[in-house]
């Protein structure tokens, strides 16, 4: 016990005795009055016995420590404090453990009030104020909370799967049991433990979409390589001609399957983690600089010819992965290429705030996907809070009807064109699922005879989205 707390024992016990003295004296007084009235005792003898007493009991006061008198105070008041301690060490160790599980956990009073959320559940919900609020309104899952109310009620746990809302879906299982002593009413408590489904079930659905899309997309190339493999066995065998023209087309056939497989993968391996927000810190002027100097080759053979500006003096960093942004920049790049006339023209544009929108005189531009607006309002913040990269072309543009499907897997306006330029169909497709993975919003505005803008937008790395 600490030596302050030890001298208030000491002094209070003091006080006790001293007061304990003065009422021992006022009833050997009272006493010796009554003897004295009743004619037992002459006052003096009266009087000096009190004063004996009282002389006897104030050396006795005096002389004897008051640690003794404050020892089994303090040993019961040690031993209180043992326990105190112990059941604080117990409260900080159970307390410790939900908050460094790597799974969402919450505990519901009998309202369906959180009274406890650790951390992975607040970056589940997407708030740092879940406590205290209703359940229903902290997460939008129906069935959970009915799950949790039948609990308290039955008091027997359940397993519920449902899948969160929002920018990227999660597949969620909710174990809900009950917590607590039992009352006249039935449990005071419901505990609710979240496990993340999302990467088993995209490996489920990557699985089935590999096989299904390798299936489809590989059959055509594969039955012509056979094809010219038994010619070039046949009649063509003694043909060096032929053999040559043949063999120039097998060998395209089998990039264009390697194109196909390798996109296949980098679109599986997008979508498994595409609920996961990336870590790093990514700057877009840069990267589109580092795009441009990549494809110089291919821009050269092409006879492309590209403008790059940086409209802002503002910090054009995001939150992202550079491969991936890279990626993404680079198919976009790669398709303006093929699709934007012959040389193609091209601006890359990136700054703060919206891209700019498709202008001139015409017909007016179409739109699909998200525009800028959409996507603060998503994020709940202002507009000037973007980042954007834009890769425009002048070519033909896209009908109006086909610009919904552009992102599509395997999805081309123009089949013959997209296989003559090597394409796989898979390029926007990945774009998308790029951009949903950092948050942001990926517009495509096209206008007969005026070009196509592929536009990204992402929350700039100097702001962060309210919660």
């Amino acid at each position: 016990m600490n030596t302050k707390l030890s001298s208030q024992i000491a002094k209070m016990v003091g006080a006790i005795r001293a007061h304990d003295l003065l009422w021992a004296a006022g009833f050997a007084a009272l006493i010796g009055a009554g003897l004295i009235v009743a004619g037992f005792a002459d006052w003096r003898v009266v009087l000096g016995a009190w004063l004996a007493l009282g002389g006897a009991l104030f050396i006795r006061n005096q002389v004897s420590p008051l640690r003794a008198y404050a020892e089994p105070i303090i040993d019961i008041v040690d031993k209180q404090l043992a326990v105190r301690r112990s059941g604080l060490a117990d409260l900080r160790i159970a307390r410790d453990v939900p908050e460094a599980l790597p799974d969402p956990l919450f505990i519901l009073d009998t309202d369906g009030i959180v009274e406890y959320a650790n951390p992975a559940a607040k970056e589940l919900v997407g708030s740092d104020n879940i406590e205290g609020r209703h359940f229903a309104a902290a997460l939008r899952a129906t069935d959970v909370f009915e799950a949790a109310e039948a609990v308290i009620k039955t008091q027997e746990p359940q397993t519920v799967d449902f899948v969160t809302t929002g920018s990227v879906e999660r597949s969620c299982r909710a174990l809900v049991a009950p917590l607590g002593a039992k009352s006249g009413e039935g449990l005071t408590r419901a505990l609710i433990f979240v496990h993340d489904l999302t990467s088993e079930r995209r490996v489920e659905r990557m699985r089935a979409d590999f096989i299904a899309s390798a299936s489809h997309e590989l059959r055509t190339p594969i039955a012509s390589l056979l094809g010219f493999i038994e010619t070039m066995r046949g009649h063509a065998k003694d043909d060096p001609a032929a053999r040559e023209k043949f063999l120039g087309i097998m060998q395209s056939q089998a990039e264009r399957m390697q194109r196909l497989v390798s996109d296949l993968m980098s679109l599986s391996r997008i979508e498994l983690n595409e609920h996961v927000p990336p870590k790093g810190n990514v700057d877009l002027a840069d990267l589109a600089g580092d795009v441009i100097d990549s494809l110089a080759p291919l821009l050269e053979r092409a006879g492309a010819i590209v403008d790059f500006l940086n409209e802002t003096d503002l910090p054009t960093k995001i939150r992202g992965d550079r491969d991936e942004l890279f990626q993404a920049a680079q198919n976009l790049l790669d398709n303006a290429v093929k699709y934007g006339g012959d040389p193609a023209m091209i601006k890359v544009r990136v700054g703060r705030g919206s891209a700019p929108a498709l202008g001139g005189d015409g017909e007016p531009a179409h739109r699909a996907g998200d525009a800028a607006a959409q996507t603060a309002a998503r994020l709940n913040v202002p507009v000037d809070d973007l980042v954007y990269i834009q890769i425009r072309d002048f070519g033909p543009g896209i009908e109006r009807a086909d610009l919904p499907r552009l992102t599509e897997r395997f999805y081309r306006v123009d089949l013959e064109q997209s296989r003559k330029s090597g394409g796989t169909g898979l390029g926007l497709a990945i774009v998308k699922h790029i951009a949903n993975r950092h948050q942001g919003g990926f517009q495509i505005e096209s206008r007969s005879g005026g070009g196509t803008a592929f536009s990204c937008h992402f929350l700039a790395a100097d702001r962060s989205a309210p919660r």
